[in-house]
């Protein structure tokens, strides 16, 4: 059972950045750009106790509007991957997140 989520969450990370790859992400919202750093430093740690804090920060903010349905994906997308154990994709992936922010 465990390996089963775990080929479900990396094909859905696949297919939440595949359209990415190459391309980087788009402009994302101060919410989202605020929640990546969080998520960054709990996937560096990896603090499962912080990770399930980040998210239900996602889906409040999701909730409140402060971000979008495809900026929620792209994060849970990465709260998967550590989900799953994969720690350092999930801190590149948030690091990306980030760094492709810097110059908008």
């Amino acid at each position: 059972m465990r390996n089963q989520n775990t080929l479900f969450l990396t094909i859905l990370l696949l297919l939440t950045l595949l359209p990415l790859s190459g391309c980087g992400y788009p402009a994302v919202s101060p919410k989202t750009y605020e929640i990546s750093k969080a998520l960054y430093s709990v996937c560096n740690q990896k603090s499962t106790d912080r990770l399930k804090t980040v998210q239900t920060l996602i889906g409040s903010s999701l909730q409140e509007k402060e971000i979008n349905e495809k900026e929620a994906g792209w994060l849970n997308a990465i709260v998967a991957s550590a989900n799953a154990g994969d720690w350092d994709t999930a801190t590149q992936e948030a690091r990306r997140l980030m760094e492709d922010q810097t110059g908008r």
